[in-house]
């Protein structure tokens, strides 16, 4: 065999092919990890806005089906009105640090073959605390000193909330009020719909409408 058919890869070719290699490996990895970015923001996103949908879901089916019915505190005086939003919901029942935004007892609750010594009936409150919205719950309609509470936080990375409430319509639209009831009649019937509108930095101003259900209105 001659010299030039057992010749090999020089040094410098040897080199030229690394650096192709190299530079191919290197874009085939930076694509790899855009996509899996891009993925996992893309679960983000839909984790964010499926919390919106539950959130929105929770709220819708609590509101439809308020019932009227006060409740006592925990010295067996009555809490004020059935249903309770604004300022009539901020009241000295709030805890520091926090806005109750809304008060009232809904149907519904289920209780599978009446085992557990409550009623169908619930409570609930609706309180904005630091970003976060709460969904808070006690076992049973009439407070008591030390009785349980349960909070789900609904929506966090709030930046401003605030509710109002629907009390008819006029020529301009929705007739909006900032509290309820409009009296401290404690067997006021609630609005006809709840407004709920918050800021999200991601979503801008999210304004949402929930009807109250037809039969705790009486309608």
């Amino acid at each position: 065999m001659t010299r030039q058919a057992q010749r090999g890869f020089s040094a410098p070719e040897l080199l030229v092919s690394l650096l192709i290699f190299a530079t191919i490996a290197s874009a085939a990895v930076y694509v790899l990890r855009l996509s899996v970015d891009a993925r996992d923001q893309l679960e983000v996103a839909n984790d964010r806005l499926a919390g919106v949908e539950i959130a929105r879901s929770i709220i819708k089916d609590d509101l439809a089906q308020i019932a009227i019915r006060p409740v006592r505190d925990a010295y067996g005086v009555t809490a004020g009105p059935a249903m309770q939003g604004g300022e009539f919901a901020d009241t000295k029942l709030a805890r520091e640090g926090e806005t109750r935004l809304l008060a009232f007892v809904r149907r519904g609750w289920v209780n599978p073959g009446m085992d557990a010594p409550r009623s169908t009936l619930q409570y609930v409150e609706y309180i904005y605390k630091g970003d976060k919205l709460i969904r808070r719950t006690r076992p049973y309609l009439d407070d008591a000193k030390e009785q349980k509470r349960t909070d789900h936080t609904l929506l966090s990375g709030l930046e401003s909330l605030k509710v109002a409430f629907v009390r008819g319509e006029n020529s301009r639209g929705l007739d909006l009020v900032d509290l309820w009831p409009l009296s401290d009649n404690r067997l006021a019937p609630p609005p006809k719909a709840v407004e709920i509108t918050m800021e999200t930095e991601r979503y801008g101003v999210l304004r949402q409408l929930f009807w109250i259900g037809a039969e705790a209105r009486g309608s």
